[in-house]
Formats: structure tokens, C-alpha cells, sequence
């Protein structure tokens, strides 16, 4: 199954009202005997402005079956800026994609890893939609999801709702959510400090009840040491991970927290160079849960099995390797809307391509569909492509 065209369609997406609004704002970590740095939920009114015009790229790949995929590429709100990052895309990657077989899904992988580093790209997010491009088509030449393809191992995961850094009575409010909803669990990013956190923990357990899972993601916000006491008293509560409790270039911290504590320790959600540089923090027994951040559905598959075979659990990453493997027991579901840069952008656009998988009673339920499993309006995108690149 041969590639036989690599293009670009530069799509109207407009006319789009910008908005963007920070996740967050950056303080002193509160409650602390040493000056560091934390963060807090932005306050303030975000950027916004009058209706302009929009477009955005859409990848899309034909192989020699006659089978096509697409995907998102970039947005923008200039459409010569966007031609032109096009032009430059299709020049560099053209060469190295078309005329392959779509189906050498591991040479294409890697073949792009080496290429992150020579090509000097400053995101992988290209790299990632390519691979998954790759295993669409492979689902769709053979009429099969991808999770089957990869293996498969089940068709919903359970679901949790996750809050990011918010007051403590607004952070109860969503984990009384979470239980009223049918969640199966529920995950803080508190950032209110060690005291804090403690007792916002307690009243949480107290609110959902026992037997309900929790985690607590700080973000990296404590000592080694702050680390240790909150780890405690959460295991005390029955939590079942702390997540990103300290920066995690800190192998040491990581491997002490690690040995105090009964309840593991998940890392490596800022850490690029995924599945290599997990190998470190999992010799060293830095870490006992990997937060999935590999490239692609191929790196991930490959990370998932690097900790499995460690003995532990993955968290995270595409839908369908969560699926396909054994050692991710959770889906995450976030409580809030994205605040990416482009969000008002990528909402232009995002009917024309739209995921089936759902969440139903506290479960993840991944399509049955073939290939990634997306219902694509081909209409939709010709109807609005003014350049195809």
C-alpha cells in the first residue's frame, strides 16, 4: 500500500472570533520555608477581539488502494503565513513519505525519531499526527480498529474526572461532581500549599466516599521532603498515585520519594524523549507509574511495553493503546475546557473531523469504527478547501 501524494488543504475556517484565555499565572508557592516558584488558575480577562478570517491546514495522505486519511495540522488567522509553513512541510517531508509503503508503520516511525533531531524541529506534534495517519490507513485497509490491529485487550477503560488548580470549595464542588456523574474516580491538581492540600484531601475522601478512586497531581510544585509528608498522609487516605510531584529532571527525589512511600509515584508528563529516556527513572526505581508521552501510537505502544515489562503501569496517550495493553487501568477525563492559543480556531473546524469513542456512565468506551475510528466530512473539507498545497 504504496503512498501516492502527500498534499496540504488550506481550508476557510472563518470569519472566527479570537480568543485565548492562560490556563494559568505563575506565585510563590504558598506555605513554603523556601522561595519557589508555583502557579494559580488565571484570573484575569484573556485576549480576545473582533470576527476575522481563519484557516486551517488539513494533512491528507492517498496511498496506491485509493484509501485517504486526514488530520489537523495548524490553524492560523494568516493565510499566506499558513501557505507558506505548508510549502515548507510538504517540501521537507514529501520526499521522505511518498512512494512508501504506508504499511512500514516501524521504518516510518523511526525514520522520523532521527529526524526530530536533524531536521531541528521545534514540536513533534507533526511527527505524532503522521504516525497516527499511519495506523488509520492500516485500520482502514484492513477494516479493523486500531486497537484491534495493536493487539486488543478491551473496549473501555474507566473513567475519572480531573480538576485542574482551583479553590479549595470549587475543587470539592467537581469532585462531588465526579461522584454524582458516575465517575469512577476523581483527580486534584491542587496548588493550595502542603497544609492545604492535606486538608482539602481529607474532606475529598470524605465527600466521595471510601472505595472511590483519587489521585492528586501538584504539578511539581514540593520539596522532596513536602513530597514525603503529603505522599503519607494521602496512602493513610487510600489514594492510589500521586502524579508529577516533584520537576522531574530530579531522578534522586524522585527515587527517594519513591522508597518512602507504599503509594506509587507517577512522572515523566514534561519529560521529552519518550520511550528512550524512560529507561533511566525505571532502572533507577525512580518512578513506579510512566505517564505515557511517547511519539506517536508507535512510541507509545513502545513505552506501554517498556513499563510493562518493569512490572508497571503506564497512564495516558491515544485511546486506542490504552485499549490494546494491559497496564493503563484508568481514562482521564478533563473537567475543563482547552486553552490552547488556537481554540477558537480549532473549534472552526472541529466538526469536519470528529472522534466516536464516548464516555458513558463512568466508562471510556473506544470505537468499534475502522481505523482511528472518525467520521470525516470529505464534503465539508472540499467544500471549504481554497489551496491545496
Amino acid at each position: 500500500m504504496k503512498i501516492e501524494s502527500l498534499d496540504i488543504l488550506i481550508l476557510d475556517a472563518g470569519p472566527v472570533v479570537p480568543e485565548w484565555r492562560p490556563l494559568r499565572t505563575m506565585q510563590r508557592y504558598p506555605g513554603s520555608h523556601r522561595f519557589k516558584f508555583a502557579h494559580r488558575p488565571f484570573d484575569g480577562e484573556g485576549v480576545t477581539g473582533p470576527a476575522q478570517p481563519a484557516y486551517a491546514s488539513f494533512l491528507r495522505i492517498r496511498t496506491s488502494d485509493n484509501i485517504e486519511t486526514t488530520g489537523l495540522l495548524a490553524t492560523s488567522f494568516g493565510r499566506e503565513h499558513l501557505e507558506w509553513e505548508a510549502r515548507t512541510f510538504k517540501a521537507q517531508w514529501a520526499p521522505e513519505l511518498v512512494g512508501a509503503d504506508a504499511l512500514d508503520r516501524e521504518h516510518i516511525w523511526h525514520k522520523m525519531w532521527m529526524a526530530r533531531r536533524y531536521f531541528h524541529m521545534p514540536s513533534t506534534a507533526p511527527l505524532a499526527l503522521i504516525d497516527e495517519l499511519m495506523w488509520d490507513l492500516a485500520g482502514l485497509k484492513a477494516g479493523m480498529p486500531v486497537h484491534k490491529l495493536l493487539g486488543g485487550f478491551r473496549d473501555r477503560i474507566p473513567a475519572y474526572l480531573t480538576e485542574t488548580g482551583v479553590p479549595f470549595d470549587d475543587c470539592l464542588a467537581a469532585a462531588e461532581k465526579a461522584k454524582r456523574d458516575g465517575f469512577k474516580g476523581f483527580k486534584d491538581h491542587s496548588i493550595l500549599g502542603v497544609e492545604e492540600n492535606i486538608a482539602l484531601s481529607k474532606e475529598i475522601r470524605q465527600v466521595c466516599g471510601d472505595g472511590f478512586a483519587l489521585m492528586h497531581d501538584p504539578v511539581q510544585q514540593y520539596t522532596v521532603d513536602e513530597a514525603i509528608r503529603v505522599g503519607r498522609a494521602l496512602q493513610d487516605l487510600g489514594y492510589l498515585w500521586i502524579e508529577e510531584p516533584l520537576q522531574e529532571t530530579d531522578i534522586r527525589g524522585l527515587k527517594k520519594l519513591s522508597d518512602a512511600l507504599d503509594m506509587p509515584v507517577m512522572a515523566l508528563e514534561s519529560i521529552p524523549g519518550n520511550p528512550y529516556l524512560a529507561v533511566p527513572y525505571l532502572t533507577a526505581g525512580a518512578i513506579d507509574i510512566v505517564r505515557q508521552t511517547g511519539l506517536g501510537i508507535t512510541g507509545q505502544v513502545k513505552l506501554a511495553n517498556l513499563a510493562e515489562m518493569f512490572g508497571m503501569n503506564c497512564h495516558g496517550g491515544n485511546p486506542h493503546v490504552v485499549a490494546a495493553i494491559r497496564n493503563d487501568d484508568w481514562w482521564e477525563v478533563p473537567a475543563w475546557p482547552a486553552t490552547s492559543p488556537d481554540r477558537s480556531l480549532r473549534k472552526a473546524v472541529a466538526g469536519l473531523i470528529k472522534d466516536t469513542h464516548r464516555v458513558e456512565n463512568g466508562w471510556f468506551y473506544v470505537t468499534d469504527r475502522p481505523g482511528l475510528g472518525r467520521e470525516i466530512d470529505w464534503q465539508g473539507i472540499a467544500d471549504r478547501t481554497k489551496t491545496v498545497v
